[in-house]
C-alpha cells in the first residue's frame, strides 16, 4: 500500500508524455481505491491488470504517433513536389520570357521577307515551349482549307511548308477551331476534336498531344499556330497556353508586315506611272485618311485651286473647309459626315475659293474604303472644275424654263380648245337632236290637232244620227226585209252601244299624242334658247319621257323604278335646254350603271332588290333650289372619284361614251348658272348627284352648249 501511495503521487516515468503519465496515475489511484487488505487480495493480480491497461494505452498512443509521422512525411513529399513544380514553372516562365524577348528584339520579324520571318517565329516557339513541332497554318480565301506556311521540327531542325488540311475532311476539328480560341489536347487519339487525325496524321508521326491557338487579324480568324508533342502524353499548363497565344500575336505582326511591304512595293512601282496619268486628267485627286486626318493631293492642283502643289499640299481638312463657299459649306460637311459613317459613294457640287479669291464650281466624287493594311477608314476622291458646264446649265435652265412656260401655255390653250371643240360637238349634237325633235313634234302636232279638233264635231254628228236611228226604230218597228237583214248582219244594237266608246278612246289617244308632242317641244326648247323662267319639273319629266324606253320592263328583265319626290318650286330663271341636257346626262349614266349591274343578276334577284332612281327637288333656302338624282347602283370607286368631272374621262367601252357628259354638265351648272354641281357616293350603295341653282341668275352664258 505504501508503494501505491508513492506511485500515485510521484512521476515514475519522467520521459513519457504528460498525458501518458496522467493515464498511469489514474490507473494506480483506481487500483489503490479498490484494494481490500482485509480480503487478502493478491497484489500480483492487480499489477497484471495494470500492465494490460498500460500496454493498451501504449499501443493506442503509438498508432496515433505513427499517423502523425506518416502525415508529416506526406506533407514533406507534397512540399518537395510543389517546390519541384515551382522550379519547373519558374524555368518554363524564364524560357517563355526569354523566347518572347528574342522575338521582341528580333530584326528578322521587322525587316526580313515573310518566309524567313515566320521560320524564325516557329523556331523560337519550339524552344520557348520545349516542344517537338510548331507550325503555322493559314486559311485560304474561301475558308475551305488551311495551308501550312511553315512547320519546324526541332529534332531534325528542319522546315517545310505547303501542306493542306480541308474543312470537309476534318469537320470536328474545324468546328472546334471555329468555336474555341485554344484547343489543348492531352491524348490526340481519344479527344473527339483530334481523333479524326489519328489514321492519316498524328498516328504515323507519333504525335501524342497538341496545343492549337487561333490567329486573329483585323477582326477575323486567319489561321492557327499548332504545337505538337511526340512520345509520352503532355498535360498543357495555363502558362503554356498564354505563351502560345503571345506567339500568335507575333505571327499576326509578321503577316500584316508582309502585306504592308507588298503593298508598299507595288505602290512604289506604280507611283510614277500614276502621277503621270493623274497630271493628264485635269482633275485634283486626293486620299483622306480618317484616322490621322492626313490628306494626300495629286493632279491638276494649280489649275483648279491657283495654289502650287507644295502650297496646297500643306493644307489640312480645316483649311479645305475654309475655302468652301459659306452657303455651300454646311451641305458639304453633312456629306462628309455621312461618308465617315461608311456611306459607300458620294457625289456633290459646290463652290471653291481659289487663291485669287474668286469662286469656281467643282464636282467632287469619292468613295469610302478601308485600308486593310492599317485597318483605318479612308476616302478617295476627285475634284473637277465644272464652272463652264454650270454656266451652260444655267443658260439651259433659263431656256428650258421659258420653253416650259410656252409649252404650258400652249398645252392649256390646246386643252381649252379640245374642251371647247368637244362642247361644240356635243352642243351641235344636242342642237341637232332638238331640231329633229322639234321638227317631228311639229309634223305630228298638225295632223294630231286636226284629228283632235274633229273628234268633238264627229261625236255630235254621230249622236244626231243615232238619235234619228232610234226614232226610226220607234216609229217603224217593222222595216222592209232588206233593212232587217242588214240590221241583223251589222248587229245594229252593238254598234249603237260601242260607237260612243270608240270615239272616247280615240279622243284619249289623241290627247296622249298631244302630251307627247308637248314633252318633246319642252325638251327641245327651241323657243327658249335664251335665258327665261321655266318649270324645272317639266324639264325633268320631259327627260324621263325621252328615256322611257330604257326604263320600262323588258322580256326577262324587270324595269328600273323611278321615284319622284317633287317639292314646291317656283319658276327658275335658267337656260332650259342646257338644264335638260344635264338631266339627260345624269339619268343616262344612272341607267347605264344599273343595267350593267343587273346584267350580272337573275330576274328573281332584281325583283327582290329592284334598281331604283330617285329624283327629289326642294328649296334649299329662299334663293336656291336643290335637285337630287340618285341611284342604288355600285357606287364610284375611290381611285376615280377625283376624275369624274375631268374632260374626256370615261369608264365606258370605246365608242360608247365620249367622257364629256359630266364635264359639260359641271360647266353648265357652275359657269352658266352660277350654281353648284357635286356628288356623294359609297361603293356598293349607290351615287347621288346634287344640283344647286339660284332662282335668279347673276351670270351670262359663257360657253354655248346648245339646247
Amino acid at each position: 500500500m505504501e508503494f501505491l501511495n508513492q506511485v500515485s503521487t510521484s512521476n515514475i516515468l519522467p520521459n513519457v508524455p504528460e498525458d501518458f503519465q496522467l493515464f498511469l496515475r489514474n490507473i494506480l489511484v483506481e487500483f489503490k481505491d479498490n484494494i481490500d487488505i482485509n480480503k487478502n487480495e493478491d497484489l500480483e493480480i492487480y499489477l497484471q491488470k495494470i500492465n494490460r491497461k498500460i500496454d493498451e494505452e501504449i499501443q493506442s498512443q503509438t498508432a496515433i504517433l505513427n499517423q502523425k509521422i506518416n502525415q508529416l512525411q506526406l506533407d514533406i513529399d507534397a512540399h518537395k513536389q510543389a517546390e519541384e513544380t515551382r522550379k519547373q514553372t519558374e524555368k518554363s516562365f524564364r524560357r517563355h520570357n526569354q523566347a518572347l524577348q528574342q522575338l521582341v528584339q528580333s530584326e528578322s520579324i521587322q525587316y526580313d521577307e515573310f518566309p524567313n520571318s515566320i521560320k524564325y517565329v516557329t523556331e523560337v516557339a519550339t524552344l520557348g515551349l520545349d516542344v517537338d513541332r510548331v507550325s503555322v497554318w493559314l486559311y485560304t480565301e474561301d475558308y475551305s482549307k488551311i495551308q501550312c506556311a511553315d512547320l519546324y521540327e526541332r529534332p531534325s531542325t528542319s522546315h517545310s511548308h505547303g501542306w493542306e488540311l480541308s474543312v470537309c475532311d476534318y469537320p470536328r476539328y474545324f468546328q472546334a477551331l471555329k468555336e474555341q480560341q485554344v484547343i489543348a489536347v492531352v491524348d490526340v487519339h481519344q479527344d473527339p476534336r483530334t481523333s479524326e487525325f489519328s489514321a492519316s496524321y498524328t498516328g504515323p508521326l507519333g504525335i501524342t498531344s497538341m496545343l492549337d491557338v487561333r490567329i486573329w487579324s483585323r477582326g477575323k480568324v486567319i489561321g492557327v499556330v499548332c504545337c505538337e508533342n511526340l512520345g509520352s502524353q503532355r498535360q498543357w499548363t495555363l502558362e503554356e497556353e498564354n505563351f502560345i497565344s503571345s506567339i500568335t500575336e507575333f505571327v499576326r505582326l509578321v503577316i500584316e508586315s508582309s502585306d504592308r511591304k507588298s503593298v508598299e512595293a507595288a505602290l512604289a512601282v506604280s507611283q510614277n506611272q500614276f502621277r503621270l496619268v493623274v497630271e493628264q486628267t485635269g482633275q485634283l485627286i486626293y486620299v483622306y485618311d480618317l484616322a490621322d486626318t492626313c490628306i494626300h493631293w495629286a493632279g491638276a492642283i494649280e489649275e483648279i485651286t491657283g495654289y502650287t502643289a507644295d502650297e496646297w499640299g500643306k493644307f489640312d481638312l480645316a483649311t479645305w473647309e475654309a475655302h468652301i463657299q459659306p452657303q455651300d459649306r454646311s451641305r458639304v460637311l453633312a456629306m462628309w459626315s455621312s461618308v465617315r459613317e461608311k456611306t459607300n459613294q458620294y457625289h456633290i457640287e459646290y463652290r471653291l475659293r481659289k487663291k485669287d479669291g474668286s469662286y469656281i464650281y467643282v464636282e467632287d466624287r469619292g468613295k469610302f474604303f478601308v485600308n486593310y493594311i492599317t485597318g483605318t477608314g479612308c476616302i478617295a476622291g476627285t475634284m473637277s472644275n465644272v464652272s463652264d458646264r454650270k454656266k451652260a446649265e444655267e443658260a439651259l435652265r433659263k431656256s428650258e424654263y421659258q420653253f416650259r412656260q410656252q409649252t404650258q401655255t400652249l398645252q392649256k390653250a390646246l386643252e381649252e380648245l379640245q374642251i371647247t371643240q368637244a362642247q361644240m360637238i356635243q352642243s351641235e349634237k344636242m342642237s341637232s337632236l332638238g331640231q329633229l325633235v322639234a321638227g317631228v313634234a311639229h309634223e305630228i302636232n298638225n295632223p294630231v290637232n286636226f284629228i283632235y279638233g274633229n273628234i268633238t264635231p264627229a261625236n255630235d254628228y254621230i249622236q244626231d244620227l243615232l238619235k234619228i236611228l232610234r226614232l226610226y226604230q220607234e216609229y217603224y218597228p217593222q222595216p222592209v226585209p232588206v233593212i232587217q237583214e242588214i240590221s241583223q248582219a251589222i248587229d245594229i244594237e252593238f254598234l249603237i252601244e260601242d260607237l260612243p266608246k270608240l270615239l272616247s278612246s280615240m279622243e284619249m289617244g289623241a290627247e296622249r299624242i298631244r302630251q307627247i308632242v308637248l314633252s318633246l317641244r319642252n325638251f327641245s326648247r327651241l323657243d327658249e334658247a335664251e335665258y327665261k323662267q321655266v318649270d324645272i319639273h317639266e324639264g325633268i319629266d320631259s327627260s324621263l319621257l325621252i328615256l322611257k324606253s330604257r326604263l320600262k320592263e323588258k322580256p326577262k328583265h324587270p324595269g328600273i323604278q323611278v321615284i319622284k319626290n317633287y317639292g314646291e318650286l317656283p319658276l327658275v330663271e335658267c337656260y332650259a335646254g342646257q338644264l335638260n341636257q344635264v338631266f339627260i346626262n345624269i339619268l343616262t349614266n344612272a341607267i347605264d350603271v344599273l343595267e350593267e349591274r343587273d346584267q350580272k343578276r337573275s330576274y328573281q334577284e332584281i325583283e327582290q332588290s329592284p334598281s331604283i332612281i330617285q329624283i327629289s327637288t326642294q328649296m334649299l333656302n329662299d334663293q336656291v333650289i336643290m335637285i337630287r338624282i340618285s341611284d342604288n347602283g355600285m357606287g364610284i370607286p375611290e381611285k376615280i372619284k377625283n376624275l369624274i368631272f375631268n374632260p374626256f374621262f370615261t369608264t365606258k367601252p370605246t365608242g360608247k361614251g365620249t367622257g364629256m357628259g359630266m364635264s359639260i354638265s359641271y360647266q353648265i351648272i357652275s359657269k352658266n348658272h352660277g350654281g353648284k354641281f357635286y356628288y356623294v357616293s359609297s361603293v356598293g350603295k349607290g351615287t347621288e348627284f346634287i344640283i344647286e341653282i339660284p332662282l335668279k341668275q347673276q351670270f351670262n352664258l359663257q360657253i354655248p352648249t346648245g339646247g
